[in-house]
């Protein structure tokens, strides 16, 4: 890959990633309790570091700068990353109160190993895309916990809403263990075959329809048009991400880039 094309993905990566995880240190902080005095400073501070890393990556940078950035950024996202690890184990063998539960929190665990993949890939200079099995694991899970955490979300008066969202749950649910199990044949040394051809083409459909659903959510909340206990923010954070999967599986998949922008600035 060029190093001009190399640049041009490193920027898109950092532009969408950062905003992400700017978006989860805020998650975890209004999910965190008054009296949890070490926890919020800690929240409060990885805001700061990834909106100002988030700036960085919006300047024109030279190629040693980009490399800097890179190793710094790789720096910040281990210590987040034991920062998460440390609420979910205090969840499951100590005491702290917040309000969101371990398997969210792990989720965004999971989101955030794959940001440190691709830093790896992009500091020792052997970036190269995902292959579709790889987005399928990670993005169909966090798709169905997107849908199932909006329905218990949502008013108890959005019967249908609810319905919609239970829907969308089971049915990325399925296609994540279909997932799983094409996984397991490709070690056979097959990376293409007709099966994994329609399950990018099903998820293309499915991921482009439930992101146009988040969009019409995220005005409807914002408007008080639907009633939910999720904030605007949640259902902007979650388009961002069916934006950027389609986006990453555009790139190794024969279907069209979607037409919506993962590095979009977010709704506070």
């Amino acid at each position: 890959m060029e190093q001009s094309s190399i640049k041009k993905l490193t920027i898109f990566e950092h532009q969408f990633w950062l905003q992400i995880l700017g978006d989860h240190a805020r998650f975890i902080l209004n999910g965190l309790s008054p009296n949890e005095t070490t926890f919020i400073k800690k929240a409060d501070m990885f805001i700061s570091k990834f909106d100002n890393l988030l700036d960085l990556s919006k300047q024109k940078l030279s190629n040693d700068e980009l490399d800097e950035l890179n190793t710094e950024i790789y720096k910040v996202a281990l210590k987040f990353r034991e920062f998460k690890l440390d609420i979910i184990n205090k969840q499951l063998t100590d005491k702290i109160d917040i309000s969101l539960s371990s398997t969210f929190i792990n989720h965004m665990v999971n989101e955030l190993d794959d940001y440190i993949l691709i830093l790896t890939a992009l500091i020792k200079e052997s970036y190269s895309h995902a292959n579709p099995i790889h987005l399928h694991l990670l993005w169909l899970s966090d798709g169905a916990g997107h849908a199932s955490i909006i329905a218990s979300n949502l008013d108890i008066t959005q019967k249908q809403l609810i319905k919609i969202m239970r829907m969308y749950s089971k049915n990325f649910d399925n296609m994540y263990l279909k997932a799983i199990e094409y996984k397991g044949y490709m070690r056979g040394g097959l990376t293409d075959f007709p099966a994994l051809n329609k399950l990018n083409l099903d998820v293309d459909e499915i991921m482009n329809s439930f992101k146009e659903i988040l969009k019409e959510l995220r005005e409807n909340v914002l408007n008080k048009k639907v009633l939910s206990i999720l904030p605007p923010l949640s259902y902007d954070h979650m388009f961002r991400e069916e934006c950027y999967y389609l986006t990453k599986l555009s790139f190794v998949a024969n279907i069209n880039k979607p037409n919506c922008n993962p590095a979009k600035e977010r709704i506070e």
